[in-house]
Formats: C-alpha cells, structure tokens, sequence
C-alpha cells in the first residue's frame, strides 16, 4: 500500500488516497456535529422533555391592573355592595307637624269591671316615612270623667328605655294598654278604687302632642 502500482506516476496515487482520506475526515466530522446537536436540542428544550408550555406566564402578583383596589367592576349590571349601603336613605326623624295622633278605646261600651283596651294611634301624613321615639315615656293615655281626672298611663309607673320606629306614609300605628278600671293619682297617690258608671273621654299624647280624643261608657 505505501508503495503504489500502476501505469501512471506514483504521485497520483498518492493525491487520489490523500483526497479519499480528507473525505472521510470531513464525513466522520459532520456525523459528529449532527449527533451532537440532535442530543442538544433533545436535552435543552422543555417541549421535547414533556410537551410543556412555551407561552411565557406572567406571575399575578406581577400582573398590571388599572381597577383600584377594593372596587372590582361589576359584570352583572348591577351596584356593587358597597356602593348599595352608601346609597341607601336613613329616614329623619318625624316631626310633630307631620303626625295624626288619635286616641282609640276597644269598644264604645264596657261593664264595670271590664279592662278596657286604650290605644294611642299615630299616622305618618308627611312625603316620607320618617322615624319616632314609641318608647312607654313618650306615649301618655289618660282618663277623664267630664272635667275629673280619673286615671293617667304615667301615674304609677313609667317603663325605661328607646323604642324607635320607622313609620311608613299613610299607615297608621297602634300602641294599646289594658286599663285595671281603677283610679289612679300622679305619683301614685292616694288610694286606688273602681270608677263607676259614667261616660269617660280618652286623652292620647305622643312626645307631649296631645291627639284626637275618644269617648266610652262604662255601666
């Protein structure tokens, strides 16, 4: 093999076998270079690891936002919660002029004995409800006898306390005490006895405003 044969000169042998080794070099190279970045691109590409994602993601706490925080937009149409309770309308307190106080009494007619039923009745007759005090110390019934005082809701005993109540327009309220049918002194005073037969006139007061008055007849 060192020593070739042939009709033509020995250096054209020896060019032929030094072209034919460079070729194999090259080929034995670009083999190497070809396994080499196949094994790269299958050891550096999370697709070809696992079929993964290559969208980058964009971490929330990141995440630009232009809505406030505290005020999330509403999908639905409608206020959100806090915009609801902000928006809603806390009546005022009623006054006086706007008021319709009446007494009422259970029946026209009772027996001697009986415990009539007396009621305060108030009518909102204001443009919107409003609210009022209804506690024991705002409402005050009294009875007479022509011009005798008989007997007074405060007289013996006033319960503590607020009771306030929203009153709607037009809707009238009730508050109803059963009356012993005994008399009855400021402070309690003196002897309580039976009132007898007669005629007897309702006096009702809201908050000091006295009302309409009512008439019954005890027999």
């Amino acid at each position: 093999m060192l020593h070739p044969v042939g009709s033509r000169p020995p250096s054209v042998y020896w060019r032929r076998r030094l072209l034919l080794l460079a070729s194999l070099v090259l080929l034995v190279l670009l083999v190497v270079l070809t396994v080499k970045a196949v094994f790269s691109d299958g050891g550096g590409s999370p697709a070809a690891q696992g079929g993964g994602a290559t969208h980058p993601v964009t971490s929330p706490r990141t995440t630009p936002s232009s809505t406030p925080t505290g005020t999330r937009p509403s999908t639905s149409g409608r206020p959100s919660t806090s915009t609801a309770r902000s928006s809603t309308v806390v009546p005022a307190q009623c006054k006086a002029s706007q008021l319709s106080v009446q007494a009422v009494v259970g029946k026209s007619q009772y027996k001697i004995g009986d415990n009539p039923v007396l009621t305060l009745q108030v009518t909102n007759t204001g443009p919107a409800p409003c609210v009022q005090n209804v506690a024991d110390s705002q409402i005050e019934l009294r009875v007479y006898n022509g011009a005798s005082r008989v007997w007074g809701s405060h007289d013996c005993k006033i319960e503590p306390g607020v009771d306030e109540r929203t009153l709607a327009v037009g809707h009238p309220a009730g508050f109803s005490i059963k009356w012993s049918g005994l008399t009855a002194q400021p402070g309690c005073a003196g002897t309580r006895q039976r009132v007898g037969a007669g005629t007897y006139t309702l006096y009702a007061a809201l908050s000091g405003h006295d009302g309409k008055v009512a008439q019954f007849s005890i027999s």
